[in-house]
């Protein structure tokens, strides 16, 4: 080793010596504080992170129950009002099933029974499940529709001929639910593939009857009260925890509340400070969504 280098480490070594002195008298203080922030940290998750995840794995007896019957509900829900041609049928009838994406769904009872809890305290029951269920009732009109399949075939002496077979079906024409009021349109085509044609009715576009969650900005106005500048926000804290519910997402809490005035928390970009909810991945401060996890 150069004398360089044996200087370089001489000043090292002599420089860890000068502040671990500094230190040493501090210690036993930052022991304790490295201690008290580890265990706010524990405390913190214990208190504010429970998991809900789609096997509900993770749920008490209770939650387990009250999941079940918001099930049950939303299958309720989504049958109880539904028409093929005019008249009543209990069954989801698209051929291409476009129900899917606008039937209400159990975590939207749920989602919407946790926002009672938070804005007047109610307890998540059957009887608040009942309650607000009134209010969502699905609306899907059905019309029946014939489907052309037209095949060429060659015999043996050669000759073309045209084989004809009807097909019927059932479309969705109108829906009326919680995601909103909307209308589908179609129109008839004949589509040709190798030596047969089909002739049918093809989806197009759908179109939206007034608002987006008509019926839950109502239901938010006319039963929670809430102020009309809220109700867009409040909107989206419901459906996006219905999200987090539905989709069993990790680190997602059922309905949670900050009971310090102290908690700060961070979104990456600034701080949160003090009171705040959670309702599934959705961090909520002042009833405003602040960032989603």
């Amino acid at each position: 080793m150069s004398l360089k280098n044996k200087a370089k480490n001489k000043a090292k070594n002599k420089f860890k010596k000068i502040v671990f002195a500094v230190i040493k008298p501090f210690l036993p203080f930052i022991l304790i504080i490295a201690l008290l922030f580890f265990a706010i940290c524990s405390l913190i998750d214990a208190i504010f992170i429970q998991e809900v995840q789609s096997d509900s794995s993770s749920m008490s007896e209770v939650e387990q129950a009250l999941r079940t019957k918001c099930i049950e509900k939303a299958e309720e829900l989504n049958t109880c009002n539904n028409y093929k041609d005019g008249e009543k049928t209990e069954y989801l009838l698209d051929i291409d099933s476009r129900e899917t994406d606008k039937e209400i769904q159990w975590s939207h009872l749920y989602s919407i029974m946790a926002f009672h809890n938070m804005t007047s305290g109610r307890k998540l029951n059957e009887s608040l499940l009942n309650e607000v269920a009134k209010s969502f009732e699905s609306t899907f009109k059905y019309e029946k529709m014939t489907v052309k399949i037209e095949t060429k075939t060659k015999g043996e002496d050669g000759k073309e001929s045209i084989s004809t077979k009807e097909e019927t079906g059932y479309i969705l024409v109108e829906s009326d639910t919680i995601m909103g009021h909307y209308k589908y349109n179609y129109e008839e085509k004949t589509i040709e593939k190798g030596d047969t044609q089909t002739t049918k009715k093809v989806f197009t576009n759908e179109e939206l009857i007034g608002d987006k969650y008509e019926r839950l900005k109502k239901y938010l106005k006319n039963k929670l009260h809430i102020r009309e500048d809220d109700i867009e926000t409040d909107v989206q804290i419901i459906i996006q925890a219905a999200d987090g519910y539905y989709e069993g997402k990790e680190n997602t809490a059922w309905l949670q509340e900050s009971s310090s005035p102290d908690n700060i928390i961070t979104d990456g970009k600034g701080l949160v400070p003090k009171r705040y909810v959670c309702l599934a991945n959705t961090w909520i401060y002042n009833n405003n969504i602040t960032f989603s996890v």
